[in-house]
């Protein structure tokens, strides 16, 4: 019994222990990019309100705002305002106006990477978010004033009530399947541009309904081939997009390029389904 006792203690003093995850508050804008870099997986890196330098952020970092995107900004006007490289699910970024000042390319740039992102505003780039081989969770965020408010390649993840005005293309998705859930699209160019073998989800159920409206050049676009048994063919692919709403109890298909089915919808409250117009149902 002695020796089974001694034994079980080398093997506990064997296994290394694991630090408890800590957290770094950022003190100087100056050395952001430090504090980041001194944290470990798992910490998370606090930032008081002020304005701040581009950042990139390495796995399992969690990057909080203290204030929130009203007094807290990063700002950088070429490439990028924030990017995550080889990033996983464990890394969040809440709570800032991300500026990229009408000049870069990406304000946010996901590539190989898991990240969420959280009740920031995301603004001035040619893409507001940036996603390749991404999988990404945005939720509560406001984009403006982008060429791009989402542009995806072979990317995936939940875009959850999101706010997507003023951008030339609200969403653009290239062979890219996200979940595109209670989010308002309007006065943007286009709403949602879906090409290459995208297939995302738009809406759903009253539950999950968008908001897609006012948006000129037409609220989706759809050139998109479909994927058969995991391979990549020719053939057009028919969109469904139910339970959103398009503007209207009664909307304009002419709204819509591509092949695309949008019925049933929802009425303004999304608290109601529809299936055909009033006008027509008296006919």
């Amino acid at each position: 019994m002695t020796i089974r006792i001694i034994l079980c203690a080398l093997v506990f003093a064997a296994i290394p222990s694991i630090a408890p995850a800590k957290v770094h508050r950022v003190e100087d804008p100056q050395k952001f990019q430090l504090v980041v870099d001194s944290a470990a997986y798992g910490d998370t890196v606090r930032v008081p309100p002020g304005v701040y330098p581009r950042v990139i952020v390495r796995p399992g970092i969690r990057l909080i705002s203290e204030k929130g995107p009203e007094e807290t900004t990063l700002r950088h006007d070429r490439m990028f305002v924030l990017r995550a490289v080889d990033a996983d699910s464990l890394n969040v970024v809440e709570g800032f106006t991300l500026d990229g000042v009408k000049a870069c390319e990406a304000v946010v740039d996901i590539e190989n990477s898991a990240l969420v992102l959280r009740n920031c505003v995301i603004k001035g780039g040619w893409a507001g978010v940036r996603g390749k081989f991404a999988t990404l969770r945005t939720e509560n965020c406001q984009i403006r004033a982008c060429q791009r408010g989402y542009f995806l390649e072979e990317s995936k993840g939940d875009i959850l009530e999101n706010d997507i005005r003023g951008c030339g293309i609200g969403i653009q998705l290239i062979s890219s399947s996200p979940r595109i859930l209670r989010s308002t699209l309007t006065a943007n160019s286009l709403g949602i541009d879906v090409a290459d073998h995208s297939d995302p989800s738009i809406g759903g159920s009253i539950a999950t309904a968008n908001r897609i409206y006012g948006n000129p050049g037409g609220a989706i676009h759809n050139t998109a081939n479909i994927k058969k048994e995991g391979l990549r063919t020719l053939s057009p692919m028919t969109l469904h997009v139910p339970y959103n709403f398009w503007g209207s109890n009664c909307p304009d298909s002419t709204d819509f390029r591509g092949p695309v089915v949008w019925s049933p919808w929802v009425d303004e409250s999304a608290k109601k389904s529809i299936e055909r117009c009033a006008v027509a149902a008296a006919r």
